[in-house]
C-alpha cells in the first residue's frame, strides 16, 4: 500500500522552488547589471535549499521507513532515487555545456579538466565555484541528495542493529563538527562535505516523519503556525544579520516545524489546494535545475543594450520580477516536455527492478 499523498508538502516543494529562483535572481542580477533586484528583500530565499533538504528528509523516511533493514528492497530504492535525480539533470548539464562550448569566449569551460566534468556528471562533491563558473550552480546541493539517498540506503541494506550505530556515529561527528567540538582542513571537501551540517536538516525532516507516523498529533495547524513565525524571524534575521547563527537553526527547524504541521493537516483530512500550486510541487525539480541557466543568458544578453532601466532600481526590479516569471514558466515546460517523459520512461522499470 502506497503512502497517501501530501498536498501540502507538494505545495512547499513548489514554495522552495519559487524562493530559490528569487533568490538567484538578484545573486545574478548584481554580478550581470550591478544592480540590486526588489530592493534585496528577496536574498532569504536562499532558505529554500534548507526547505528541500528537510522536505526531502521527511519525504524518504515517510516513503521508505517500512524498508528500513529489508535487503531486497535496496535495488528499487537506489534505482528510483538515481532515475528521480539523474536523467533530469544529465540532460539540462549537458544542455549547458554545449552552450558553453559555443559562446567558448565567454566561459572558461575549455579550461577544466577532465575530472571535474566526471566529477559533475556524477555529482561527486566538487569546488562550488567551479560548478558555478562552468556547470550547474545548484548542483552541489543535489550532492547532498545523492548522499543522503546512499545513508538510507545503509538502513535498508543492513540490519536495525548494524546500520544503527553505523548512522548514529556518522551523525556524531557531524553535530560535534557543526557544534565546533570536531575540525576538518577547509580545503578537504570531501570531509568537509561528508561531516557538513547539512545533512542535520536531512535529520530533522525525517525525525519529522517519525514523529508524524509514530506519534498522534491533533494540533497541525498549531505546528504549522509556528513554522510560519519561525521562519518569518528568520527571513528578518537573515536581511538584518541579528543572530549571525546558522541556517540549520533558524531555517531548518521553521521548516522541520512547517513539515510537521502541514503533512499532519493533510493526514487527517486532505487539504484542496489549487491545482497550480500542485503542479508547481511537480515542476519543483525542473524549476530548481534550469532557472539559473536562464536568467543568467537573459540578463546577459540585455546589458549588451544601453537600456536606461537598469539604472532605475524599481523598473529594473519590475523587469526581474518579470524574467523570474519567465524563468519559472519555463521550468513548468521542461518538466511537461522532458521530465515527466522521463519519469514515465523510468517508472515501469522501477516495478521490475
Amino acid at each position: 500500500m502506497s503512502a497517501k499523498r501530501l498536498n501540502l508538502i507538494q505545495v512547499f516543494r513548489g514554495l522552495a522552488a519559487v524562493l530559490v529562483v528569487f533568490a538567484h535572481t538578484d545573486l545574478i542580477y548584481n554580478q550581470n547589471l550591478n544592480q540590486d533586484f526588489l530592493f534585496k528583500i528577496t536574498t532569504f530565499g536562499g532558505s529554500g535549499v534548507d526547505f528541500f533538504f528537510v522536505l526531502s528528509g521527511f519525504i524518504m523516511f515517510y516513503i521508505h521507513q517500512k524498508d528500513i533493514g529489508r535487503q531486497e528492497k535496496l535495488g528499487i530504492f537506489l534505482f528510483k532515487r538515481f532515475t528521480r535525480v539523474y536523467p533530469l539533470y544529465w540532460v539540462i548539464l549537458t544542455s549547458k555545456i554545449v552552450v558553453s562550448f559555443i559562446l567558448s569566449e565567454n566561459s572558461n569551460i575549455k579550461d577544466v579538466g577532465v575530472g571535474e566534468f566526471i566529477k559533475a556528471f556524477l555529482l561527486f562533491p566538487q569546488d562550488r565555484g567551479i560548478l558555478s563558473s562552468t556547470f550547474l550552480g545548484v548542483s552541489w546541493t543535489l550532492s547532498f541528495e545523492i548522499f543522503f539517498y546512499l545513508m538510507f540506503g545503509i538502513l535498508i541494506l543492513l540490519k536495525p542493529k548494524f546500520s544503527f550505530p553505523i548512522i548514529i556515529a556518522w551523525l556524531s561527528v557531524v553535530f560535534f563538527h557543526f557544534l565546533g567540538v570536531m575540525k576538518f582542513p577547509q580545503d578537504n571537501i570531501l570531509l568537509q562535505f561528508v561531516f557538513s551540517e547539512y545533512n542535520l536538516e536531512f535529520v530533522l525532516g525525517c525525525l519529522a516523519a517519525y514523529t508524524l507516523l509514530n506519534k498522534k498529533i491533533n494540533n497541525g495547524m498549531s505546528f504549522l503556525c509556528v513554522g510560519i513565525f519561525l521562519y518569518t524571524l528568520s527571513a528578518i534575521d537573515y536581511y538584518y544579520k541579528i543572530l549571525g547563527v546558522s541556517s540549520v537553526i533558524t531555517f531548518g527547524i521553521a521548516c522541520t516545524f512547517l513539515v510537521l504541521g502541514g503533512a499532519c493537516l493533510d493526514l487527517r483530512k486532505t487539504v484542496n489546494v489549487p491545482t497550480f500550486l500542485l503542479f508547481l510541487g511537480d515542476a519543483s525539480y525542473s524549476i530548481y535545475l534550469a532557472h539559473g541557466f536562464l536568467i543568467n543568458n537573459i540578463t546577459k544578453t540585455l546589458n549588451q543594450f544601453p537600456l536606461d532601466v537598469f539604472k532605475n532600481l524599481v523598473l529594473s526590479s519590475v523587469l526581474g520580477f518579470i524574467i523570474t516569471i519567465i524563468a519559472i514558466t519555463f521550468g513548468c515546460f521542461l518538466y511537461l516536455y522532458v521530465e515527466k517523459p522521463l519519469l514515465i520512461f523510468f517508472k515501469p522499470k522501477a516495478v521490475t527492478t
